[in-house]
């Protein structure tokens, strides 16, 4: 059996490839956020600045992360950004957090702008508890350590006008780097995604670095599987 975890889960459709058996779950206000910015229209903003956005989550998870990412959370709400120490630091954080419920060290997927994401897993052999456990586990971590984070570190490398949709912002990506024409839509690439084999984005490591970094669900061609239960 093959899932897909997703390194963080993050609001307001920053949620990145989450599919099949494997999948975490996520709060309900989460979900909420997630399916609002499917919906969202042309232009509506997350929040008016970075900084209030991690005011809003540490008013939300204050009480409930680690106190390195509480801490890196309160510099971004009075800096407006999360320094790439404070990122790496929180992934280690995230993978130390994996190896000591028993797991076996994941490799995670790093993109061309210094973006991470947990890669696929299989689970294959595994039972229903031990699999139910692990997304448990994985989803612990995350909210623990790194969910908040990296959200509001996906958001200032690749959206600092905090547009709501996810895709919008990834076709404006995917336009300033020449992947696509200049009148490539949202619209368009949602049709592309639904594709077999997303119209080529997948092989493309420029292109999936302006997916992932957006928060749209799509995974490398190529990419390499973990194995957590062996």
């Amino acid at each position: 059996m093959r899932g897909k975890a997703i390194a963080v889960i993050c609001c307001l459709a920053l949620l990145v490839g989450c599919t099949g058996c494997g999948a975490l779950k996520e709060s309900s206000r989460r979900e909420r956020q997630s399916q609002q910015g499917q919906s969202s229209q042309q232009g509506e903003r997350i929040a008016s600045s970075l900084k209030d956005y991690a005011r809003s989550l540490l008013d939300s998870d204050g009480g409930k992360i680690s106190d390195q990412q509480k801490s890196a959370l309160e510099k971004a709400a009075s800096g407006g950004k999360v320094s790439q120490a404070d990122y790496e630091r929180a992934w280690a954080d995230y993978k130390q957090c994996i190896i000591d419920k028993g797991y076996a060290e994941p490799t995670f997927d790093k993109y061309d702008n210094g973006i991470y994401a947990l890669p696929s897993y299989n689970t294959d052999g595994a039972s229903k508890e031990a699999i139910r456990k692990l997304n448990d586990d994985l989803t612990s971590c995350s909210m623990l350590h790194v969910t908040d984070i990296n959200t509001v570190y996906r958001l200032q490398l690749g959206n600092p006008k905090l547009l709501l949709n996810d895709k919008e912002v990834a076709a404006d990506c995917l336009r300033k780097e020449g992947i696509k024409p200049k009148d490539y839509t949202a619209d368009k690439l949602e049709k592309d995604l639904e594709s077999g084999e997303s119209a080529g984005l997948r092989d493309n490591r420029k292109a999936l670095t302006c997916l992932v970094t957006a928060g749209v669900n799509v995974t490398a061609s190529d990419e390499t599987v973990w194995y957590p239960l062996k």
